[in-house]
C-alpha cells in the first residue's frame, strides 16, 4: 500500500461530494471524513457512503471551523502510523492516478529542495481552466491552498498544527509561512492534476471588461477580512510581498460585493466588522 491517508472536511456535503469520496478513496491506503455539523439527513448519507467505502467518519456536531477539522483528521492519521497526509475539500475531485504521481513528483523533487509540501495542478472543473499559482524566488509556490496538498506526516512535528484561531480563510496561508519559516519549501507537481472550484463564481460586464465575483456568504467575508489583517500584521514585515496583494483585495472584493453581489448591505457590515476585529486582535469563531 502508498502510506497515504487522505483527510477530507465535509460540510453540508452534496451527492457530488460522495463521489468525489469513492473515487478518492481508491487511491488512498485510509480515509477519514470530518464532518463539520452536517444535517442529520446529510450525515445519514455519510454514514452509509462510510461502510460502503469503508473509512472513518469523525463528526463533529458542529461547525469546529476547517483548520480545527482538519487537526482532528491529522491527528487521526498520525495515531494510525501513515507515513504520507493528503487534504482535501468536499467538492475538489482527483483524476486518475492522482495520488501516486503526487507522491512520485515530490520524492523526486525532494533531491532538490529540502521540501516539505507538495500541490497539484488546478482546474476548474467546468471551464477547464487552470489556476496559476504565485512562485517564490526559490521556485517553489509562495503560499498554497489545503486541497490536493500532500505532506509527509512529520511536517505537523516540524511545523505544528492548522492555527485553530484561523476558523476558516488564510489557514493555508499561515500554515505555508510556517513552512517557511521553519527552512522548508513547497513544490507544484506538473503531472497531477486536481478538479478544483472557488465558491460559486459569476461573470459580470463593466464596461469593457469582465468582472468575476465569488458570491461567498456574509460570515466568510468578514473571516477573510479579519484574516487578511492578522496575516499582514504577523507576517508583513518578513514577507513585504503578502502587502500589496492583500490590501488591493481589501479595496477591490468590497467594491465587487457592492456592486455585483446579492446581500451586499449585509456583507460590507461583515467586512467592516472582519476588519475591526483584525485591527483589535479579536480571533475564533464569530458569534
Amino acid at each position: 500500500m502508498n502510506g497515504v491517508c487522505a483527510v477530507v472536511v465535509t460540510f453540508h456535503p452534496q451527492h457530488q461530494d460522495l463521489e468525489n469520496l469513492s473515487a478518492l478513496r481508491l487511491q488512498v491506503e485510509g480515509l477519514v471524513v470530518v464532518d463539520n455539523g452536517s444535517s442529520t439527513a446529510e450525515l445519514e448519507r455519510l454514514q452509509a457512503s462510510c461502510l460502503i467505502e469503508c473509512y472513518e467518519l469523525i463528526e463533529n456536531g458542529e461547525n469546529l471551523g476547517i483548520a480545527a477539522a482538519l487537526n482532528i483528521g491529522v491527528r487521526w492519521a498520525k495515531s494510525n502510523g501513515f507515513e504520507w497526509i493528503a487534504l482535501f475539500d468536499q467538492d475538489s475531485a482527483v483524476t486518475d492516478g492522482f495520488i501516486t504521481q503526487m507522491i512520485r513528483d515530490f520524492k523526486l523533487l525532494r533531491e532538490q529542495r529540502n521540501i516539505m509540501q507538495i500541490i497539484p495542478r488546478y482546474r476548474d472543473p467546468e471551464t477547464g481552466v487552470e489556476r496559476v499559482t504565485p512562485l517564490d524566488k526559490d521556485g517553489g509556490p509562495f503560499v498554497t491552498i489545503t486541497s490536493g496538498s500532500v505532506f509527509p506526516t512529520k511536517v505537523f512535528e516540524e511545523c505544528g498544527f492548522f492555527r485553530e484561531e484561523l476558523f476558516i480563510y488564510c489557514v493555508d496561508d499561515d500554515f505555508s509561512l510556517r513552512i517557511r519559516q521553519q527552512g522548508f519549501s513547497i513544490a507544484e507537481s506538473k503531472t497531477a492534476v486536481l478538479l478544483h472550484r472557488s465558491g460559486r463564481p459569476t461573470s459580470h460586464r463593466l464596461l469593457w471588461k469582465e468582472v468575476v465575483t465569488h458570491n461567498y456568504r456574509p460570515e466568510s467575508r468578514y473571516y477573510w477580512m479579519r484574516n487578511k489583517v492578522w496575516m499582514l500584521r504577523n507576517y508583513g514585515c518578513r514577507w513585504p510581498q503578502l502587502i500589496y496583494p492583500s490590501l488591493r483585495g481589501m479595496l477591490v472584493i468590497p467594491l465587487k460585493v457592492l456592486v455585483f453581489e446579492e446581500s451586499p448591505g449585509r456583507k460590507m457590515r461583515m467586512f467592516l466588522r472582519g476588519l475591526v476585529d483584525g485591527l483589535r486582535g479579536k480571533m475564533g469563531k464569530v458569534v
